[in-house]
């Protein structure tokens, strides 16, 4: 009986003096061996030679530990007329972001969008802070031929939701009839029955790009608080966003195009939640970094759903939460019914009671809320006094206005969508309920330290933004 470390017998030798028996055996045993040499040669000469398949070469083209430089910085737009304590962090403003971005173009702006009003007479309300607005969509006007006495400098194109009555982008029909742009519009009735592009996105010559709250918009520049991140000669994070936009062009510019059952390898990412990439951040320090997407069906494969990034990030949090967006609700609020959405607030709820972790939200509330945002937000900051471990905090930011500024349209807002926890910065396009999820195109950046407690990173900085806000004299305890 065979054991384990014994040889196996061969019974052939039973037959000891059977006629040429070892002879036989030597001549069988050295014709294997020659067929078994000749094989490893044929095998291993054909793998030097025969091209490996597309997969298989990317992945072994792409190593772990490679570092990408990207400069990356917070922008921000602060309302006229809010104003901070001298000593509060400060940082470049999205209308200084968006005319940088313009000045490094040198072949293709991409730009994937809600809705335009850059012109005051788009608002039906010509304010003087429309300027920089303007200012921003006279420079796109000028790349038409007609102005520059030639071809397009750039090359630029626009993704954005299909127009309506209340939306009609008259900017982007001005834009498209100077041939200073190519425009599509997507449908997402078509799509997914409902919904509509809620990105934000700006991609220079694939190698820059801007990402954040702020729309096409003039008041996103000088009425309303926006929150984004810029990041230049960064183009290994820029391609990989390119692809999401590459989709959204896709569906726009077929009129018959459907989202497919599962994207083709050219949309699909290495980076995600699992295998983030490592950037080298302004050649100080690195951090991890992938792109997210919503809703999942725009997702091609490797993308991390905009929701897991946010559910993750709450999930390995260990000490604090921080999240600012305008609008929060455990809620489908847009379909034909409402429906209860539980994911985020299950998340925030087990992070608090379960590990410990100090939860604070800086929710927004302006003349458009719904008073009933503040049950579903109460239900949360209660729990607090269900257990002495458990700290949520929730207070509502206020822009304030004057008599001229009440008479702006929509505008007044801390339109911010961000959370910063102990280990992870994340900034979407994404208000927080569940449509935005579900049928709603938007993109999430996550960026993770690699270094506990680092005290000098852009999640640092989105921390100190966080902390200026919730200590300011705009930030009123919810009641």
């Amino acid at each position: 009986m065979y054991k384990a470390g014994e040889p196996l017998l061969n019974h052939d030798d039973d037959v000891e003096n059977a006629p040429d028996r070892n002879m036989q055996r030597g001549n069988v045993h050295a014709l294997q061996m020659f067929l078994l040499s000749t094989f490893l040669l044929l095998f291993l000469a054909g793998s030097a030679f025969h091209p490996k398949p597309l997969m298989l070469r990317s992945a072994e083209h792409r190593r772990d530990d490679q570092h990408y430089d990207c400069n990356i910085s917070l922008v921000e737009s602060i309302p006229i007329g809010l104003n901070y304590t001298p000593n509060s962090p400060k940082f470049m403003s999205t209308f200084e972001a968006w005319q940088r971005l313009l000045d490094l173009g040198n072949s293709t702006l991409d730009i994937g969008s809600f809705y335009w009003t850059m012109r005051g007479e788009d608002t039906g309300f010509n304010h003087s802070s429309a300027e920089p607005g303007e200012q921003i969509f006279n420079r796109l006007l000028a790349n038409g031929p007609d102005f520059i006495g030639g071809s397009p400098k750039i090359k630029i194109r626009i993704a954005q939701s299909e127009p309506s009555s209340v939306s009609p982008n008259l900017d982007t029909k001005i834009l498209e009839s100077y041939g200073a742009a190519k425009v599509v519009s997507l449908d997402f009735r078509k799509y997914l029955g409902g919904g509509i592009l809620h990105t934000k996105l700006w991609i220079v010559d694939n190698k820059h790009f801007y990402l954040g709250s702020a729309n096409m918009d003039w008041r996103a520049l000088t009425q309303v608080k926006e929150l984004g991140v810029l990041a230049q000669n960064c183009p290994q994070l820029t391609s990989d966003l390119a692809k999401i936009f590459k989709a959204y062009w896709y569906l726009g510019s077929n009129a018959d195009a459907r989202i497919p059952s599962s994207w083709s390898f050219d949309y699909k990412t290495d980076y995600n939640k699992e295998q983030p990439m490592i950037l080298n951040v302004n050649k100080e320090y690195t951090m991890q970094a992938f792109a997210s997407s919503a809703p999942p069906p725009l997702s091609a494969p490797g993308r991390t759903h905009d929701l897991d990034a946010i559910l993750n990030s709450i999930n390995s949090a260990l000490e604090f939460v921080h999240i600012s967006v305008m609008d929060y609700y455990p809620l489908i609020v847009f379909g034909q019914k409402l429906q209860f959405w539980p994911a985020i607030d299950n998340a925030i709820r087990s992070a608090a009671i379960e590990r410990g972790v100090h939860v604070k939200m800086l929710i927004s509330w302006w003349q458009h809320s719904d008073a009933s945002m503040d049950h579903y937000l109460r239900s949360l900051q209660d729990l607090t006094m269900s257990n002495r471990h458990v700290n949520i905090e929730i207070r509502r930011f206020i822009v304030p206005a004057d008599e001229d500024q009440k008479r702006i349209p929509y505008g007044r807002v801390n339109h911010n969508k961000y959370m910063v926890t102990d280990r992870v910065a994340y900034i979407g396009t994404s208000n927080w309920s569940g449509d935005y999820f579900t049928d709603t195109a938007g993109i999430g950046l996550v960026l993770k330290d690699t270094v506990p407690n680092m005290t000098a990173s852009i999640r640092n900085d989105l921390q100190n933004i966080f902390d200026r806000d919730w200590n300011s004299t705009y930030a009123h305890a919810l009641t």
